[in-house]
Order: C-alpha cells, then sequence, then structure tokens
C-alpha cells in the first residue's frame, strides 16, 4: 500500500514540477498570464463596495500567446489606444464552471457600446443540467467623469454569501474531485438601478445609491452533478436553502423592495507609501407581501408578514495600508456592523463571512479567513471582524547568504470575528510568499491556526498572489 501511494505521489510532484517549470522556463515569463487564464483571479467586491464596475473598454489586454475569445486574458491597464473599439466579446474559457444546481454551465458575455459614453451588456448563462437560460441585461451611462449610472435586470443563481465567499472555480474543483458542494445558490429576479458618484480625487470620495426589486426563490440540486456518487447519496442532499450546521434553516419564495446606500472616502500620500478608506453602509429592505408577487395562497399571507419583516443593515469598515521603507508593509481591515428590527430574516439578508474550507485562497487575504466554515457564522445581530498582516518582505532573510537570493516574503496574520451569542473566532497565521522562478513570483503558502472556545485546528493554504 505503501509503495502505491509513494508512486502515485512521485507520478503528481513530477507533473507539478513539469507544470511549474514549463510557465516558468520555457514560456518565458508567461506563466503568470497563463495563470491568470486557466484559473483567474477573482475579483473581490466586499458586502457593502461602492467602486464603479469595471468596463473591458477601459482595459488592454496584454500580448500574450492566448489572444482569442474562448481562451481569455486578464484586462491589466488602462488603454487610450482602442477606444474606438464597440464590440467585446468576453472569452468564456474562464465563465465555464460547475455548481450542484446546473451541473455544468457557461455564461457568454457581450459588450457593446452604444455611444462614447454609454455601454449595453448582456449576459447569457445556462445550465446544462437543469437546462435553464438564465439571461441579463445592463445598460451603463457615464454622464461625465464623476457620475454613472446603472440600469440591470435578469434572472441569475446567487450565492448567499454575494462577496462571494466560494470562488466559482474553486467549487468546480471540489465538486469534480473531491465531492464537496461549499457553493450554496439561491435564484433571483431582479431590476435594480444603481447610482455611483466619484468625487475629486484627492478626497477619494465615492458613493453608491442602489434601489432593487428583487424576487428570490430556491434553488434545488440536480442528482445528475454528482460524477463520482451513487444516486442514493446523492439524493440526501437535495437542495441548496440549509447549508449544513446552519440554525436559521431555508426561506420561503419572498419578494422585496431595497435600497443600499454605500459611501466610501479616504486619503493617499502622494508617494502611495500610506491610504486609509473608511466605508459606511446602509441596507433597507422591504417585503411585499402581496399573494399574486409570492405565488402564495391568500391564506399564507398572514404568515409571510410574521415571518419577514422590513430591517435595516448598517456597517462600518476600515481599510489601511501604511509602507515602511525596510520593515514591509502593514495592512488592516476592520469591519463593525448590526441589524435593526432584524425578527426572523431570511437567510439571503443574513450577514455572511468570507470563509474557506478548501486548501487554495482566493481574492484578497486580508479579507476572508482560512480555516472559517462559510456559513457557520452567518447572523442576524452585531458583529465585528478584524484583520490584520504584516509582510515583512525579505527583511527577515537578508543575513542569510543563499536565502536572500530566493526574495522570499514573511507573512504574519491575525483575523478575529466576534458575532452575537456565539464565542469569539481568532486566527493565527505564518506564510511565506513570492515563491518562484523570474516572473513566476505568485505562490504563497500559509500555516493556520483557528481558536474558538476549547476546539484549535490547524492547517495548510496555498494561494496564487498576481
Amino acid at each position: 500500500m505503501l509503495n502505491v501511494l509513494l508512486k502515485i505521489y512521485l507520478v503528481h510532484l513530477r507533473v507539478s514540477i513539469f507544470c511549474f517549470f514549463f510557465c516558468a522556463v520555457i514560456m518565458k515569463g508567461y506563466g503568470q498570464k497563463l495563470a491568470k487564464t486557466l484559473a483567474p483571479q477573482y475579483q473581490w467586491e466586499y458586502s457593502y463596495s461602492a467602486a464603479l464596475p469595471s468596463s473591458p473598454f477601459d482595459s488592454l489586454r496584454p500580448r500574450t500567446p492566448f489572444k482569442n475569445w474562448a481562451l481569455g486574458y486578464a484586462w491589466e491597464k488602462p488603454f487610450p489606444d482602442r477606444s474606438n473599439k464597440k464590440f467585446y466579446l468576453s472569452p468564456i474559457l474562464p465563465q465555464i464552471n460547475l455548481n450542484r444546481v446546473q451541473g455544468f454551465e457557461a455564461s457568454l458575455m457581450a459588450y457593446y457600446k452604444i455611444a462614447h459614453h454609454a455601454i449595453f451588456k448582456v449576459k447569457l448563462n445556462y445550465g446544462f443540467s437543469d437546462r435553464i437560460f438564465r439571461p441579463t441585461l445592463a445598460m451603463r451611462k457615464d454622464f461625465n467623469p464623476q457620475l454613472t449610472l446603472i440600469l440591470k435586470a435578469g434572472n441569475e443563481l446567487r450565492q448567499f454569501n454575494q462577496s462571494p465567499a466560494i470562488v466559482p472555480r474553486a467549487n468546480s474543483i471540489n465538486n469534480l474531485f473531491f465531492g464537496n458542494n461549499y457553493a450554496k445558490l439561491y435564484a433571483s429576479r431582479f431590476l435594480s438601478l444603481s447610482h455611483y458618484y466619484t468625487g475629486k480625487k484627492q478626497y477619494n470620495f465615492k458613493l453608491k445609491n442602489k434601489v432593487s426589486l428583487v424576487a428570490n426563490s430556491a434553488a434545488y440540486n440536480s442528482p445528475s452533478t454528482y460524477l463520482f456518487k451513487s444516486n442514493e447519496i446523492a439524493e440526501k442532499e437535495i437542495n441548496t436553502v440549509s447549508p449544513s450546521g446552519i440554525s436559521f434553516g431555508g426561506f420561503n419564495s419572498i419578494s422585496q423592495i431595497e435600497h443600499e446606500l454605500v459611501v466610501q472616502f479616504g486619503r493617499e500620500n502622494t508617494s502611495k507609501t500610506y491610504f486609509s478608506h473608511l466605508g459606511i453602509a446602509i441596507k433597507n429592505s422591504v417585503p411585499l407581501n402581496n399573494p399574486e408577487l409570492l405565488h402564495i395562497n391568500e391564506s399564507s399571507v398572514n404568515d409571510i408578514r410574521k415571518i419577514y419583516k422590513p430591517y435595516t443593515h448598517w456597517s462600518l469598515q476600515h481599510k489601511q495600508l501604511i509602507v515602511f521603507s525596510d520593515l514591509g508593509h502593514f495592512k488592516s481591515f476592520v469591519q463593525l456592523g448590526g441589524f435593526i428590527k432584524n425578527s426572523s430574516l431570511p437567510f439571503t439578508d443574513l450577514k455572511h463571512f468570507n470563509g474557506n474550507e478548501t486548501s487554495v485562497m482566493r481574492g484578497s487575504y486580508l479579507e476572508v479567513f482560512g480555516l472559517l466554515p462559510y456559513y457557520e457564522f452567518s447572523t442576524n445581530g452585531k458583529y465585528l471582524q478584524g484583520h490584520l498582516e504584516h509582510n515583512f518582505k525579505g527583511f527577515l532573510w537578508q543575513k542569510l547568504p543563499l536565502i536572500k537570493v530566493l526574495n522570499l516574503h514573511t507573512i504574519v496574520s491575525l483575523k478575529t470575528l466576534y458575532t452575537q451569542g456565539r464565542n469569539p473566532y481568532k486566527e493565527l497565521a505564518i506564510g511565506l510568499g513570492n515563491i518562484g522562478i523570474g516572473k513566476t513570483k505568485i505562490l504563497r503558502v500559509d500555516f493556520f491556526k483557528s481558536l474558538r472556545k476549547q476546539e484549535v485546528n490547524t492547517a495548510i493554504r496555498f494561494g496564487l498572489v498576481y
């Protein structure tokens, strides 16, 4: 048995080493761009953000051997030379994923520039197991450099945590090879109007004002998406409404009007060695107890009124970066929030935190926990989370003759989470970053240790940092 395991390990080790050196040496620096193509970096947008959505017309495609719509490429920096481009078809390969509701699903996205400051976007998503088309249409109008309006309507599957907590590519890999279903989805039909305002650059002021009409309903798993399980086992998990271990349970179909107001402001010095951002967010939600909209009987209206009531979710968050000349840089992210009139909220409207139950970290390390179960700490009460991280760069390795050539980065982090009615959750981590060769120094490895009451867990997490 040991010999068999050793052979398997050596085979995978050889494949991993070959792939790494292929990207680093044979591709002559294209390894990073290839990694972005096969596993695109997910653009994290925290719970409440006033950042204006990006557009392909604002970006430049890097010069790589993968310039075609099927394989895809990363958008890297603004460009003036393609301002006359009017049509853009997004690459389809990065948009192919797997989840338990749709099986394999793919999205085709097209952008059309109607006028110099007006963009029309169409997204057509199709699930090959449930055989449902989910279209989304959006119209964006930039009135000036400070003011933008976006009108959006469609039908889509959403994660309960819309940060999101689980990157679609990571969830696909875990479904295919490990049989783990992490992404919990629900169906949402929506119509929204968003207003973005960006103030003078020196104040770094941003405002988002959004009103939405949404109709949320449960989404159910398809047994055919279990590739390595029998149907008998698959039948035990027939819906994605109630993630395991969640006391709040599921939710009935509900329509509601939502209003979200986000204000962000901060400052940054000219040398870009310091910035400090403060965000204030308020979200109000009012359910529509109309039997016709809810598709329920008249007798159930009173029950719906008792379950779902108007509520307000408030949040304060602060993000900071301080760069030291010789000691690396320090980053912090703190968020404080809570609910007003929070009686019996639907699970979709609870506050969810960015956890991780896989061996891979993606997105911003500063805004995600390394070992936190995805929905175990979801809450309708007060909460406080803090993330501190210091990257010493190569400071600790400078006096070691051989190791200092590698220019490894030592990273230490502390994370904590307090939610109303639960024991505090803490994480400590130490890691090595900037691992690789040449332009492919994108690997980071962290050792995490979590503390919760008397329970202690440890694990190693890998990640790509671009």
